[in-house]
């Protein structure tokens, strides 16, 4: 391994395992599902990446080539598949998909075809083809996004893509280029390495493919960091205020996903503040007993116990 390959291996590391831990941070904190699947996935890519010094051993000691690349590819399945599924998971919780079909059957289908490829015969086309499967899970996550967007008649989903065009648009071209990397590598070149210079590449690794997760990362440490940020101003013992830059949305996906009416949304955002039945109804020019009914028919609809509970259950969507 060149020196610079040794430092850009030593970077990514860095960074996955910075972004694992601020998300682990911020999901202890707020206990939002989508913060503990973005820890799970850059914790698996780190390891993913890590692996690459197994291979600068395996060529210093020797050894048989053919049962190194088993055990290299089992290992790449395990961790493309950790990585990969957790970052899905973090998909499916941001679009509100709770169907546990659509949130196994990719996992499923990534390792069976995974496992298919490693059948056929060695060969650049079988590694390929063999890494073109972890390509196709991205693709798939960013080809679900575009559908969801134009069949969702939840407003929240429509916004999280809309508001994030340019990164997603992003991913789509480095995961094409992850696919050209590919191609180039085992199919035009088909060689272990590739020599430019003095910089030695392995076409075991995927170039293009970093490029993608830096960029993932950077987005999943912006959101988990304002998380951590939000909860030191104003930990959630009292009201929660409108200091999330998504508030708003947020209160949509909530009222939503729990069919609260346009009154108590009101109603919500006032309980969220910390404000009393009593003051409750001064605002909103409504009788105690109106209000009451109202509060009663939130809990109930959002199966919380008591106000505290509503609270803290909104909190892990900040």
């Amino acid at each position: 391994m060149s020196l610079v390959l040794f430092h850009q291996t030593l970077l990514v590391l860095l960074v996955s395992i910075l972004v694992a831990s601020t998300c682990l941070s911020a999901y202890l904190v707020s206990r939002r599902k989508i913060l503990l699947y973005a820890f799970v996935g850059f914790l698996f890519y780190f390891f993913d990446i890590a692996y690459v010094f197994q291979d600068e051993y395996h060529l210093l000691i020797g050894g048989d080539p053919g049962l190194y690349l088993v055990i290299r590819s089992l290992v790449v399945v395990v961790t493309g598949a950790g990585s990969l599924t957790a970052l899905w998971w973090a998909l499916c919780e941001k679009l509100g998909v709770s169907s546990r079909r659509l949130r196994i059957v990719p996992a499923v289908v990534f390792v069976v075809a995974s496992f298919a490829m490693l059948t056929l015969p060695e060969g650049g086309m079988q590694r390929f083809l063999f890494y073109s499967v972890r390509a196709a899970y991205g693709l798939w996550m960013l080809a679900y996004l575009v559908y969801a967007y134009f069949t969702t008649k939840n407003e929240m989903v429509r916004s999280v893509v809309s508001q994030r065009w340019l990164f997603f648009g992003a991913l789509l071209l480095l995961d094409l280029a992850v696919i050209a990397e590919d191609w180039a590598c085992f199919i035009v070149i088909d060689a272990s390495f590739i020599e430019l210079g003095p910089i030695t590449l392995s076409t075991e690794r995927n170039y293009a493919e970093e490029a993608a997760m830096l960029v993932v990362a950077f987005v999943a440490f912006r959101g988990a960091s304002r998380t951590l940020a939000l909860r030191f101003e104003r930990p959630p013992h009292g009201g929660v205020v409108r200091q999330s830059e998504n508030f708003d949305d947020i209160l949509r996906q909530y009222s939503y996903e729990h069919s609260l009416s346009d009154r108590e949304r009101q109603v919500l955002v006032m309980v969220l503040e910390g404000k009393d039945n009593q003051n409750i109804a001064s605002e909103l020019s409504l009788a105690l007993s109106t209000v009451k009914v109202h509060v009663h028919n939130i809990l109930q609809k959002t199966k919380n116990a008591n106000r505290q509970e509503l609270i803290q259950d909104v909190w892990r969507l900040m």
